[in-house]
């Protein structure tokens, strides 16, 4: 063609589908869907698109004409980093694991099954003086293993085992002497047990330490976030938030994200959102400590805006900051208003109620967004009486301050959220993994058929989306809309049925109102003109198959701004067919109660204290520059 005869508009490929679910109220379904230069340039039907045709080089592409089109998923809490540092280890854990390549790992649910699993996983390595690395441990389950069992079954291979939460890691005497810990490194340290190989909580800092010259290389952490690129393209996102950018190395994991998503074509951006607490204790030189050491939030502030400008196609950056309130909803730290828990042992802060109120005071001044962890009532209620105070101070509109998590919070605090414009992210795989447990033990069964009441926040008109907080739950959108629409526990159960969400609410869940508490509606999260073409394709339609089958529902790829990415199959969720397999095991391991057990708070004193949440991130920055410096 020459110069004089280019047509005049860039060209256009319109894609037809059986249907397309838009999540616009406006025009909630259509067939046709054109694009340009990433962008949705109009939605209706395939006779709509005449008007667009015109001056345009044009493809009509029917490729999903058998299928169902949804927008790009959106998983607004992960963490790359951390799935960059686990995907290469071999997965052995009491549910059955998706690996990148889409294959399952099948669950361990008895010691005989985790020994065989595990060996036939050493034995596929080939290096018998490389360390091998197993996540998903867990006692109750796999019977007790410490390094006496691993050194008669590896004599010979360094082995090291991390636990499902990653509290705790076990090493034979193989490994212990390759990664150079002795009996005086570890001296009377409170929280290892030399004779076991054992390292819980703040004691894994001496196995994370050494740990370093393996996973912080391109090796390894490179090709473990390119896996997990994988595992989330198989869950149908387009989207992601790393909700704790900045814990390790701003430069590290740009430099990193860089390689994967923008060198490596990943099909999806990533929106960082800062961790405020390690940009200021870089800024001030001073060291994460204990809950109620102040913490210059403003020194972040400079540091955080400057990255903003680092932005690229695919990594983006939210005006927006991480902060915490209580602990850890699977070591049961959160911490619980009266009657507290059964056994009496009271949970843990993350930052104390003064500090977090400084850390929402600043941020709120200085007009960035606000992202806070929270896991218990009590933490909730710290949370409320801060958003309170700056808010009487200094009234804002819009300000989507997010509850991220909220394991459990009480009733009369629902209106609370609300009045406040505060809103919700929620992970609710809680009540899946853990409601019949903290039934037992912990909670008692009222408080634990309330875990993450997404029904009751959407009455009260707040908007409810979710995450996976990823290893917490698997980054699977349609499996969380699942929990939060069935409120089915790993037994069958179905918990507090007045809290489920329709089939509708749960998939804005993992679509616009996920864009929404980011600040992206405009650009993602439904189907309409001038977004970004991001789609999720799907074999069946969630709309005639109901709420119950959305874990079932396969995903056969996706579009990302324009460009379809489509699997080598079809799949459905990691529990799709699995879940009368897990309710029968469930019913037949009555030691369950076990599974979860809490975790002690401050048992060494007042600045080791047993909250790996708050200090892992710190431990990772520590390591990492020592093994640089090495």
């Amino acid at each position: 063609m020459t110069a004089a005869a280019k047509l005049p508009y860039p060209a256009l490929t319109i894609f037809t589908a059986r249907r397309i679910h838009t999540m616009d109220e406006s025009l909630p379904v259509a067939t046709a869907v054109a694009v340009s230069e990433g962008r949705i340039v109009a939605v209706g039907s395939l006779e709509d698109m005449a008007p667009w045709r015109e001056g345009r080089a044009v493809t009509v592409d029917d490729r999903f004409a058998e299928h169902v089109l949804l927008p790009g998923l959106i998983d607004n809490h992960i963490h790359p980093f951390l799935g960059a540092l686990l995907m290469p280890t071999e997965h052995i854990a009491p549910e059955a694991w998706r690996q990148a390549d889409g294959s399952m790992r099948p669950a361990a649910r008895t010691p005989e099954d985790y020994c065989r699993l595990l060996h036939e996983r050493v034995a596929a390595h080939a290096d018998r003086s490389k360390l091998v690395v197993s996540f998903g441990y867990q006692q109750s389950l796999h019977g007790k293993v410490g390094r006496p069992e691993l050194d008669a079954w590896f004599p010979d291979r360094p082995v090291l085992l991390m636990q499902r939460s990653f509290h705790e890691h076990i090493l034979n005497t193989r490994a212990l002497a390759l990664l150079g810990i002795t009996r005086e490194v570890v001296g009377e340290h409170p929280q290892v047990n030399w004779e076991q190989g054992h390292f819980i909580e703040t004691g894994i800092k001496i196995v994370l330490q050494r740990l370093m010259p393996l996973v912080m290389n391109p090796q390894w952490y490179g090709r473990g976030l390119e896996m997990m690129t994988q595992l989330m393209h198989q869950g149908g996102i387009t989207t992601a938030a790393d909700m704790l950018f900045g814990a390790v190395d701003p430069d590290y994991e740009l430099a990193q994200l860089d390689a994967v998503f923008e060198k490596g074509g990943a099909p999806m951006r990533v929106v960082n959102v800062f961790d405020v607490r390690s940009f200021a204790s870089r800024a001030t030189g001073v060291p994460v400590g204990p809950p109620e050491q102040p913490i210059d939030f403003a020194a972040a502030l400079a540091p955080m805006q400057a990255l903003m400008a680092r932005a690229t196609p695919k990594v983006w950056f939210s005006k927006a900051v991480k902060l915490f309130a209580d602990g850890a909803m699977f070591s049961q730290l959160m911490q619980m208003k009266a009657p507290g828990y059964i056994d009496g042992h009271h949970g843990e802060w993350l930052m104390a109620p003064e500090v977090l109120a400084d850390g929402v005071r600043t941020c709120w001044n200085a007009g960035w967004q606000m992202h806070t962890h929270v896991n218990g009532d009590a933490g909730m209620e710290s949370v409320l009486e801060a958003l309170t105070a700056a808010q009487e101070a200094r009234p804002r509109f819009d300000h989507r301050f997010q509850m991220h998590h909220v394991g459990f919070h009480a009733a009369a605090q629902t209106e609370r959220i609300a009045a406040l414009g505060a809103h919700a992210t929620v992970n609710p795989y809680y009540l899946h993994a853990l409601g019949e447990d903290y039934a037992r033990i912990g909670l008692g069964p009222e408080r634990a058929s309330q875990i993450t009441r997404c029904g009751s926040l959407a009455r009260a008109g707040i908007k409810v989306s979710f995450h996976s907080d990823y290893m917490m739950a698997p980054p699977e959108p349609l499996l969380l809309a699942w929990c939060a629409a069935t409120r089915k526990t790993l037994g069958g159960q179905i918990m507090a049925p007045e809290e489920r969400l329709t089939l509708m609410q749960a998939l804005r869940g993992v679509t616009i109102d996920a864009a929404w508490a980011l600040r992206l509606e405009h650009e993602v999260g439904s189907i309409a003109a001038g977004k970004r073409a991001d789609f999720c394709v799907l074999e069946d339609d969630p709309f005639e198959r109901g709420a119950d089958a959305l874990k079932d529902l396969r995903i056969a790829g996706t579009v990302f701004e324009g460009e379809p990415r489509m699997l080598a199959h079809p799949v459905g969720s990691s529990i799709a067919g699995l879940a009368q397999v897990h309710a029968d095991a469930a019913a037949a391991a009555p030691s369950r109660t076990s599974l979860y057990k809490a975790v002690a708070a401050a048992c060494c004193g007042v600045v080791d204290r047993c909250d790996v949440t708050r200090q892992w991130a710190a431990w990772f920055d520590q390591a990492r520059q020592a093994a640089a410096a090495a």
